[in-house]
């Protein structure tokens, strides 16, 4: 039986997708995971851009018009878009570029590496994001911009939290599922050059 990677990725990815209308933990979530593995596991480019943000986008369509609808009270129908998915979206499309980077790496520096990328890139992009562009207002200096960043330090420590557990478990997982040999065929004739 042959691995196909395209879809064992692209299952897992929406799985992941799916986690995040479950009940948990603010922020303890596999979106970065999902952007990070599309990078680092699929060879065609727009796929690397399309599968995880695909997923993002569908799950923020659903949380966006049920669970997440009151924050969106001037909004009439389907909530479609919203500004904060604009700094929230560049965040995973640079998390997904950085683990085209990484392709190549070992494990370990797939996992130590990409867990604080996508932790820092994530905190730095949607919270420079919600201090330029946000209604809570704050002011347009570096005493605004300190502001938005030390109220955006708990979900700092959520989203390294979800990255420690998933970024792991997603490498490790994709690591032994693309090395395993499933070729029979293969296994055979080389257990035959042995003989």
């Amino acid at each position: 039986m042959k691995i196909n990677k395209i879809w064992t990725v692209s299952i897992v990815i929406a799985l992941a997708g799916l986690y995040r209308l479950l009940p948990h933990i603010s922020n303890v979530t596999p979106v970065a995971a999902m952007a990070l593995v599309g990078g680092m596991y699929l060879k065609r480019k727009y796929l690397c851009f399309l599968i995880p943000i695909a997923t993002l986008y569908l799950s923020d369509l659903v949380l966006n018009n049920t669970i997440n609808r009151v924050f969106f009270p001037d909004h009439t129908g389907l909530v479609l878009w919203s500004e904060y998915m604009g700094y929230v979206y560049g965040a995973f499309l640079l998390t997904v570029i950085v683990g085209m980077v990484m392709r190549n790496s070992k494990t370990s520096t797939k996992m130590i590496g990409g867990t604080l990328a996508a932790s820092i890139l994530f905190f730095l992009i949607t919270n420079a994001g919600t201090w330029a562009f946000s209604p809570m207002n704050y002011p347009k200096d570096i005493g605004g911009f300190s502001t938005a960043m030390m109220a955006g330090v708990p979900f700092f420590r959520n989203t390294l939290l979800g990255n420690l557990i998933f970024i792991p478990l997603f490498v490790a997982f994709f690591d032994y599922v693309m090395n395993m040999k499933t070729d029979k065929k293969t296994n055979t004739e080389l257990l035959l050059d042995k003989a």
